[in-house]
């Protein structure tokens, strides 16, 4: 790129902002006010001590508290030549604040004029490890505003491009884990706790594919919860489950897999990473701990209302089993974030059994004959209608665009990357009892080790009402020894609603 046409984009953009009115918040010390434009290749400077003070140009300010420095610091800003990531379009030039590194006691604020598109202009600013971030931006006219707490490179621009742009940029993911723990999951949980640090990395630094190069906006700010497919049996006793009321019941699990090298016994139920060198490994690793549940839960699983209840607050109109409500303002307060995407990953091997009445698993029911094994298969109606999910999920999270669900479940792998639709009319997704095992439906596929997994048919009809509400989807199978390529396929819709695309 030129010099000239940057040194216009920035023109533009200061003539833009020329004549708007910046908020101030008083009290505010004397402002240090260099009497230069930035023009590209050329540095504004400032003096700047511990009573703070205001650095501008052109429309261009960084507002610094008091107490923000320790000592009398030279701030410089350059507009540089450099290009922005690919992927990435830039309304302002790539600006370098200087001192690198340098850390403030107390955020500042800048304030950029941009010329661009004012629906999803953000600011992007490098971590620690360089990659560009979004930062929570707000907009007023032609000027973007962000708190910043060191010094870096930034611009104003936006991470996607065309007609399935729709918000701007964010920097936070939130990941629930729905983890179905039944006997046959063993190797499936060790399967996807394998992918979990690719996936970690590949947020933390905003390259998909390990290739060295940013591709989406990096996640700043990370959290991660895990919750297990067992919602009990109503005090039942079944073979395989627990005489529970309620088994996990949606809340974030809490306990390590001590069996797997280096796990400790327990961890937050929230584990959360901020953008920092090294901390994403190791978070990952912790993550993973959790994840790898182990066996024993309940055969009769519930991913669908366990999911729900650990993401549904106590004051919403939707009600579980008994009465009892929603998690997301009580033992799992804190996991939910309004400004975060919010990823749901569940893996099970097994369709959801979210039952309405706890009845339906009692061997000694008057009201639900039949095999055991069968009994949602056989009595549809006494399970929890689809829209039930597809409305609460999207009233959890209040924001389509920013939800990604992504089941690794049962259909056949052949079928992946196929819309819901398709894999639901391939006649391996038909569920039928089993000539050869007539307590159990047919397969939809069988696993390289022998594990076979049944038709996840209400599960991706909740992923089929996600897709047309807004949301994003990214069904895999679960019929694979590894869990590449679709985590590869979660990444491309995270990195997609990252970015601020709607498609």
């Amino acid at each position: 790129m030129t010099l000239r046409p940057l040194r216009l984009v920035l023109l533009a953009a200061l003539a833009i902002a020329g004549c708007h009115e910046t908020h101030v918040v008083e009290p505010e010390p004397e402002p240090t006010v260099p009497t230069d434009p930035v023009v590209v290749g050329e540095t504004t400077s400032a003096t700047l001590g511990v009573d703070g003070g205001v650095l501008s140009v052109a429309g261009l300010s960084l507002r610094v508290p008091a107490g923000a420095l320790t000592e009398p610091t030279t701030i410089r800003v350059t507009a540089t030549t450099e290009r922005p990531p690919t992927g990435f379009s830039s309304y302002t030039p790539v600006l370098r604040f200087e001192p690198a590194g340098l850390r403030f006691a107390t955020p500042a604020t800048i304030e950029i004029p941009f010329a661009g598109d004012a629906r999803l202009a953000t600011i992007f600013w490098t971590d620690e490890s360089d990659a560009f971030t979004a930062l929570e931006t707000t907009l007023d006219g032609a000027v973007a505003t962000a708190r910043v707490e060191h010094f870096s490179r930034a611009f104003v621009g936006t991470a996607c491009e065309g007609e399935s742009c729709c918000r701007q940029a964010v920097g936070k993911v939130d990941v629930l884990f729905v983890v179905d723990n039944s006997n046959s999951m063993a190797e499936e949980q060790a399967a996807l706790s394998r992918e979990i640090p690719r996936l970690v990395a590949a947020l933390a630094t905003g390259d998909a594919d390990a290739d060295g190069t940013q591709d989406f906006p990096a996640i700043a700010s990370l959290r991660t919860g895990v919750v297990t497919s067992n919602m009990g049996t109503g005090n039942h006793i079944v073979p395989t489950c627990e005489a529970a009321r309620f088994g996990d019941d949606g809340v974030l699990m809490s306990r390590g897999n001590t069996a797997r090298s280096g796990c400790d016994a327990t961890y937050p139920r929230i584990q959360s990473y901020e953008a920092s060198v090294d901390a994403a490994e190791t978070y990952a690793h912790d993550v993973s701990c959790v994840a790898n549940l182990g066996t024993g839960g309940c055969g009769f699983e519930q991913q669908l209302e366990a999911a729900l209840k650990a993401l549904t607050p106590s004051t919403s109109t939707t009600t579980f089993v008994e009465g009892t409500v929603g998690h997301a303002d009580g033992a799992n307060a804190g996991f939910l974030r309004d400004d975060a995407v919010l990823l749901v990953v569940m893996l099970t091997d097994e369709d959801d059994c979210s039952a309405i009445e706890p009845e339906i698993f009692d061997p000694g029911s008057t009201t639900f004959g039949g095999d055991l094994n069968l009994r949602c298969f056989t009595y549809p109606e006494a399970v929890q209608p689809l829209d039930r999910f597809v409305e609460g999920l999207l009233a959890a999270k209040g924001d389509a665009a920013r939800l990604v669900f992504a089941p690794i479940t049962g259909f056949p792998q052949d079928l992946e990357g196929q819309s819901v639709d398709t894999i639901l009319e391939d006649d391996r997704m038909v569920e039928r009892v089993d000539p050869a095992m007539p307590s159990r439906l047919l397969p939809s596929c069988q696993q390289p080790d022998g594990q076979l997994a049944f038709p996840a048919r209400r599960i991706l009809g909740v992923a089929a009402g996600l897709a047309d509400g807004g949301a994003a989807i990214a069904p895999g199978s679960i019929c694979q020894g590894s869990f590449a390529a679709p985590i590869s396929r979660i990444l491309d819709r995270v990195s997609a609603r990252v970015g601020g695309s709607c498609e």
